[in-house]
């Protein structure tokens, strides 16, 4: 039961993610992350959608 706790927890964490389009990293919620969902750069104000294998 706790490791279920503790795995939950950690999507809460942000995680740095490089844009595409101008290469600047932003944080953005774990979970977001690893669902694949499409984050918004708040450099440049692009779409994108990240890599999974990157990331993990």
């Amino acid at each position: 039961m706790s490791e279920r706790k503790d795995s939950k927890s950690r999507r809460n964490y942000l995680v740095k993610c490089s844009c595409p389009n101008c290469t600047q990293e932003s944080e953005h919620s774990f979970s977001r992350v690893q669902k694949g969902a499409l984050l918004i750069c708040p450099h440049c104000n692009k779409v994108f959608q990240t890599n999974l294998k990157a990331v993990a």
